[in-house]
């Protein structure tokens, strides 16, 4: 359940950030769900080779969450920086203005993923309170 919640958080995180952030634009003639897909597809590949989350947020501790949050960041900010490059050597997608955009975004994206990560469906609270009974 957790890889499908980082799927969607990282999907959800690279639209948001591309839609809020004037440094993060499309580029080409590729239209702009195109390139938040291939950029989402880009960021799904690096975050599996390079996993850096607790495998159970809502009971990690404070300094563990607060130590793969800033590695997370940082790891997203460079993934920004190959997304954008990606983009360009295709001829269009997702493209960073800077560094500052891509913090950003690295930002928005690691937010909204963790967020993912600790939101909890009614089967896993079905299975927490047969597990608790």
């Amino acid at each position: 359940m957790d890889k499908a919640k980082r799927l969607c958080g990282t999907y959800a995180g690279v639209a948001l950030a591309a839609a809020l952030l004037p440094g993060i634009s499309v580029r080409g003639e590729a239209p702009q769900v195109m390139a938040v897909v291939i950029g989402g597809a880009i960021f799904v590949i690096l975050n599996q080779l390079i996993y850096s989350y607790p495998h159970d947020i809502r009971r990690a501790p404070a300094l563990m969450l607060l130590i793969l949050g800033a590695i997370g960041v940082v790891q997203d900010t460079l993934v920004w920086l190959v997304v954008s490059w990606a983009g360009g050597k295709l001829g269009g997608g997702l493209h960073v203005d800077g560094f500052v955009a891509a913090l950003l975004g690295g930002l928005i994206v690691r937010a909204v993923v963790l967020l993912a990560l600790a939101t909890t469906t009614a089967k896993e609270r079905q299975s927490a309170s047969d597990a608790s009974s």
